[in-house]
């Protein structure tokens, strides 16, 4: 059987859902990734979650490496992927504008 939260479209509305703004800041994903997503259980949401915030702290970790001059700013984006090859585009720009704003807070 195919693990279902090795899906990079999942992953990715996973982590979109996690990182939302407006009334669904930093609330659970479970009943909003249901809306998509039924057969899943809790524990996979669990692990949905787990990941999506691995990848959220790791892209915003990258943002304060380039504050302090560790990296390239064009470095962000291709260390998330290459670090969360799941990770599109959509969600790596947003967080990586995010990343940044707090770094520099």
């Amino acid at each position: 059987m195919i693990d279902k939260t090795d899906n990079a479209g999942l992953l990715n509305l996973a982590l979109s859902l996690k990182t939302e703004w407006g009334e669904n800041y930093d609330k659970p994903i479970d009943e909003r990734i249901l809306v998509s997503y039924p057969e899943l259980t809790p524990d996979e949401i669990a692990h949905l979650t787990k990941l999506a915030r691995e990848a959220e702290y790791f892209i915003y970790n990258l943002a304060e490496q380039e504050l302090s001059g560790q990296i390239a700013e064009s470095d962000i984006i291709p260390n998330a992927k290459k670090r969360f090859p799941w990770l599109d585009i959509t969600n790596a720009r947003r967080l990586k504008n995010i990343g940044m704003f707090y770094a520099r807070k």
